[in-house]
C-alpha cells in the first residue's frame, strides 16, 4: 500500500451512508450466455429474483436481457410456457442474443453506492454488474441489495437511539448539548 492509499479518507473513515458498492453487492454473479434460450433465462431470473440478467462471453459482459423483453416475446407467441413441470415445454429458438440490450451497466467495486444508484436511475436500470479492477465481474447490485443495506442501516440507528451499545437513549443528546464525555 502506498502512502497516498494509506491516507485515502475513504479508507480511514468510510461513510456508512455511502459505502463502496463492493460492500453492499450480492457476491454471486448470475448470468447467461448469448446462446441461452429465453425460457432458461426466465427461470434464472425467477430463481434469483432478478428483472435483468447480464450476458457474458468468456467472463466478459457484452450486454443484458430484461424480463419485459421475454414477456413481449411471450405475448407475441414466440415463447410457449408449460403449466407444469411434468409437461416439457416446447423448445424455443429465441435466445439471449435475439433480445440482447447494450451496453451493460458496469461499475467498479470501489465506487460509492450513491453514485451507482444515480447511474442506475439515469439509465433506467434495475441492476449493475460490479467489476474488479482486472475487468472481471465479482458481483451484482440490485434494488434488493440496496434495500437490505438501508434496512441494516436503519436497524443500527434504531438500536443506537434505544441506547444499545453505550449511552442510555437521552444521554447522547444531553452529552452533545453540554460537551460532556461520551460526546460522539
Amino acid at each position: 500500500m502506498t502512502q497516498i492509499e494509506a491516507l485515502d479518507p475513504d479508507r480511514l473513515a468510510p461513510d456508512a451512508a455511502d459505502p463502496a458498492v463492493g460492500t453492499v453487492m450480492r457476491d454471486e454473479v448470475v448470468f447467461c450466455l448469448p446462446s441461452t434460450s429465453i425460457d432458461a433465462i426466465a427461470k434464472l431470473m425467477a430463481d434469483n429474483d432478478l428483472t435483468e440478467l447480464p450476458v457474458l462471453i468468456d467472463r466478459r459482459p457484452v450486454g443484458y436481457v430484461e424480463a419485459r423483453d421475454i414477456v413481449e416475446r411471450l405475448v407475441e407467441g414466440d415463447v410457449v410456457v408449460a403449466g407444469s413441470d411434468l409437461v416439457r415445454p416446447f423448445p424455443t429458438d429465441v435466445t439471449a442474443h435475439d433480445i440482447l440490450r447494450t451496453p451493460p451497466l458496469l461499475v467498479d467495486e470501489k465506487q460509492r453506492l450513491l453514485d451507482v444508484l444515480a447511474a442506475m436511475r439515469a439509465q433506467q436500470r434495475q441492476s449493475a454488474l460490479v467489476m474488479h479492477e482486472d475487468e472481471r465481474p465479482v458481483g451484482m447490485i440490485t434494488v434488493r441489495e440496496v434495500a437490505t443495506h438501508l434496512a441494516r442501516q436503519l436497524q443500527g440507528e434504531t438500536l443506537a437511539n434505544a441506547g444499545v451499545g453505550g449511552l442510555p437513549p437521552n444521554a447522547r443528546a444531553s452529552a452533545q448539548n453540554t460537551g460532556a464525555p461520551g460526546n460522539a
